[in-house]
């Protein structure tokens, strides 16, 4: 018989990873109304704002044991800035099914990176995982596009990947400063980090009646804010604390499945042929891939309080 923590943590999951996929499908609706900063923006702003003062309230201010603003800036551009714009840029011209079921394999792309740093030894398993799901990931890029018989690139692919990469190289960065200030203030801190850098692509970008843009479309961008940001995030700390990083880890298999039905029933995208194949490769590859990486990080090089078997994080 289940136990209760056991279907609760389950729960929890499939909470966050649902929430998780209505990100794509709103930035896919938003591309033509509302710019790919602006989104990132306001989701950044509207997040952290009243989480920075839920902080100072209820823990008052951090006192780290070194200086870590420099820390924040990095994260802040790299996970807030980078990867956020470059999936709102991507879902200009990438179907989300496309976008979500790429995404699944972002877990495998920081699961490399933690190898390459020395954070995890190195195992065969691994490379197998990673080499079965990438080509997945190489079959939805090069012929996703399509629908029906028609068969073509899907050019929006090419930043969702370089997303992954930056989101990649943000959780290291969390892992290595996580011995220094507690996961929520990071996450506050990246946040507030990276809204200058959104600001200055914001003027780049000049978007026409922007305060107009942001009032008609606020609903969705609290939305955004709330959902993805900040209850999948809550969803999904419970469900590792309830069922354990690893098996937790295994519930971002079902990105493409929710990708699939929401891209099929809110955008009516259809579902090829390619798309089916592709997320099996990605869903092989992380399965494989996380039964060969260890309980626990190399001690060795492991500078922080990482969870084990987690080196994924979530999506962005």
């Amino acid at each position: 018989m289940i136990s209760r923590a056991l279907l609760r943590g389950q729960l929890y999951a499939l909470a966050a990873t649902s929430i998780w996929s209505t990100n794509y499908i709103i930035g896919r609706l938003l591309r033509d109304s509302v710019t790919p900063a602006t989104i990132s923006a306001s989701r950044a702003l509207v997040a952290s704002v009243p989480l920075v003062g839920w902080l100072l309230i209820t823990q008052g201010w951090p006192r780290p044991a070194r200086p870590v603003l420099r820390q924040l800036i990095v994260l802040g551009f790299l996970g807030i800035f980078a990867s956020q714009y470059l999936t709102y840029l991507a879902l200009h011209w990438s179907l989300a099914t496309n976008a979500i079921i790429l995404n699944a394999a972002s877990p495998l792309v920081t699961a490399g990176l933690a190898v390459a740093a020395g954070f995890f030894p190195f195992s065969r398993g691994l490379f197998v995982g990673l080499l079965i799901s990438a080509i997945g990931a190489a079959a939805v890029t090069a012929l996703g596009a399509g629908t029906g018989g028609r068969l073509e690139m899907d050019p929006g692919a090419l930043f969702i990947i370089a997303s992954m990469v930056t989101w990649a190289f943000y959780n290291l960065g969390v892992q290595r400063l996580s011995g220094d200030l507690p996961p929520l203030w990071i996450t506050t801190g990246a946040m507030l980090a990276g809204f200058p850098f959104l600001l200055g692509v914001i003027a780049v970008e000049r978007p026409p009646h922007l305060v107009d843009t942001v009032r008609t479309h606020l609903p969705v961008l609290a939305y955004l804010a709330i959902g993805p940001s900040a209850v999948a995030y809550a969803c999904w700390n419970a469900a590792v604390r309830d069922l354990g990083a690893s098996y937790a880890m295994m519930f971002n298999n079902l990105l493409p499945i929710f990708g699939m039905l929401l891209g099929g029933l809110v955008l009516h995208e259809r579902v090829t042929a390619v798309q089916m194949l592709a997320s099996g490769f990605i869903i092989a590859g992380i399965v494989i891939a996380y039964r060969a990486l260890p309980v626990t990080p190399a001690p060795a090089r492991a500078p922080g309080r990482g969870a084990a078997r987690s080196p994924g994080g979530a999506p962005s």
